[in-house]
């Protein structure tokens, strides 16, 4: 059920203190065409009532709990088939409700100390999903390419200010995931004060690309923008202010939707011309995958690029151009002789869950100035945190953004059992590529400084953004996800499949094996969420 674009309808209650009950009936989860066809089956959904507790196994699409002579319901409790949990607290009985479910996989957040607070800035180590399923071949599941996640991802010099001489970061793990953190370096990127820099934010699969800083001189605005029924976008992709285009219907499924289009007209004519577009995604999981690939369930398509050719038609001229990694991310296309005629409008069209914030166009200038400098870690320290507060930022169809402040310590996600990294002094786990990584539990936190001092001041009508760069994997623990419910199989660079079975295992050299007997010594299991789920009201 997790994942489905629907939710928990509470129906009315009938009244009578004898014979008081609710009636929930689960929504948007019907599988196929049969008539008791649907996900929900085998979730668990408790209720507590005071000192009453009901617990059923969903078997039909609507539940009823007799409530005696209760006529308030404390909290309702849903496990899904997948192990996500949800709460309802404090349900009104007497009208209608839809819970949506809650983003539970993403990959791990980054906040940066901007001179006054910490700020959520976007996730990063996006492009590793270790054990999710994509497709079945002669019979088996196939999963997703096993390389680690090597990302450069920018972060507005506004952003990021010194502190006694540190820059200081944090990166915390607050989903449904245990995360294997390999190396971190930032970058620091001075350039003249007219140009604006980016990097390429997009998810595309191994081989990655070189670190290209794309410096920015002008930026070239749409003469329109419309989506494939002719509606005016212009508005909306004109400016980056959290106001996204959403013009598309949502499926079964969260993070497929109809196919739709973004039409979008430069106005100009150029033989060298880049495409840049900001936006987030809501993902499909691991769930979603494996019912889409057992059934005809549709696929996913990702953003396709189309021009018009000389016969007036539109043609596909790149199959995929990526789409953003997560949250705030920029999306960059060459459209270097890629146009077909001298109508030089673009379509980009998918059936993913994407909300465009922002698309513009620009002529690269090979002569604009970029000064970079590679910032080793100087301090890393592990530890635990908890669970940042999530809203939407920019309303109904802005992303999941969270508040650093305000935190909450309980259990939140059934763990993935196994060893982790103890608390403590990191910094050697992040120095290198090496397979001695640190191994982070939902909840966890690892604060990295970097030393602000080596960077010296940019010069005169300059400006200083920067960037950070990550490598690592990312394990979520879904049920369909393969060994989602433990840390192990430990991963490693080299490996050609996850879960690996093709006689290559993870280091046991005596460098490695002094790893694991000196940090990797925090055992967890699913106690302590277990407690949680079966003990609190």
């Amino acid at each position: 059920v997790a994942g489905l674009n629907g939710g928990v309808r509470l129906l009315r209650n009938d009244g009578g203190n004898a014979n008081n009950h609710l009636k929930m009936r689960l929504v948007g989860i019907r599988t196929g065409s049969g008539k008791n066809n649907y996900y929900g089956i085998g979730a668990k959904v408790e209720l507590r009532a005071g000192d009453l507790y009901q617990m059923k196994t969903v078997t039909t699409p609507d539940i009823h709990f007799g409530l005696a002579d209760k006529s308030e319901v404390d909290v309702i409790r849903i496990l899904w088939t997948n192990g996500t949990p949800q709460n309802i607290i404090n349900p009104e009985i007497g009208q209608n409700l839809i819970e949506q479910q809650e983003l539970k996989g993403s990959c791990p957040f980054l906040y940066t100390w901007n001179g006054n607070e910490f700020v959520f800035v976007k996730d990063i180590m996006w492009r590793s999903a270790l054990g999710m399923p994509t497709g079945i071949m002669g019979g088996e599941t196939t999963h997703a390419f096993a390389d680690a996640s090597e990302d450069y991802h920018k972060i507005p010099g506004k952003l990021l200010k010194p502190s006694n001489g540190t820059y200081t970061i944090q990166v915390t793990e607050e989903l449904w995931e245990t995360i294997y953190f390999d190396q971190a370096k930032l970058i620091v990127v001075d350039h003249p004060d007219s140009v604006d820099v980016f990097v390429d934010e997009k998810f595309m699969p191994p081989p990655y690309p070189e670190l290209k800083i794309v410096p920015v001189s002008k930026k070239i605005i749409p003469v329109s923008a419309r989506d494939g029924y002719g509606n005016d976008l212009l508005e909306l992709v004109s400016r980056k202010d959290n106001h996204y285009v959403s013009n598309f219907n949502r499926g079964r499924y969260q993070g497929v939707t109809q196919m739709h289009e973004l039409i979008l007209d430069p106005g100009i004519g150029n033989g060298r011309m880049f495409l840049f577009l900001n936006g987030w995604i809501f993902p499909t999981d691991a769930s979603i995958n494996a019912a889409m690939v057992q059934g005809d369930n549709g696929e996913v398509i990702p953003p396709c690029l189309q021009v018009i050719n000389d016969r007036g038609e539109w043609e596909t001229v790149i199959g995929n151009i990526g789409f953003p990694e997560g949250k705030n991310k920029t999306v960059i296309t060459d459209l270097s002789g890629k146009f077909l005629s001298r109508d030089h409008r673009i379509r980009i069209m998918t059936n993913m869950e994407i909300y465009w914030d922002q698309a513009f166009f620009s002529i690269p200038d090979d002569a604009v100035p970029v000064k970079t400098k590679w910032l080793d870690p100087v301090a890393a320290d592990h530890h635990y945190r908890g669970f940042s507060k999530m809203y939407r930022k920019g309303g109904r169809y802005g992303p999941q953004w969270f508040d650093y402040y305000s935190v909450s310590g309980v259990p939140k996600w059934r763990d993935l059992e196994g060893m982790y990294t103890r608390f403590g002094d990191v910094l050697e786990l992040l120095g290198k590529k090496d397979d001695m990584y640190i191994i982070a539990n939902a909840g966890d936190e690892t604060t990295i400084e970097f030393d602000a001092t080596k960077s010296g001041q940019p010069p005169k009508g300059w400006s200083r953004d920067f960037l950070i760069y990550t490598v690592g994997w990312v394990k979520d623990g879904d049920m369909n996800t393969a060994t989602g419910n433990r840390v192990t199989p430990l991963p490693f660079h080299g490996m050609n499949v996850y879960p690996y079975g093709d006689g290559r295992n993870y280091p046991d050299d005596p460098g490695h094996e002094h790893y694991m007997n000196e940090y990797n010594t925090r055992k967890v299991s699913t106690e302590a969420f277990r407690r949680y789920v079966f003990d609190r009201h």
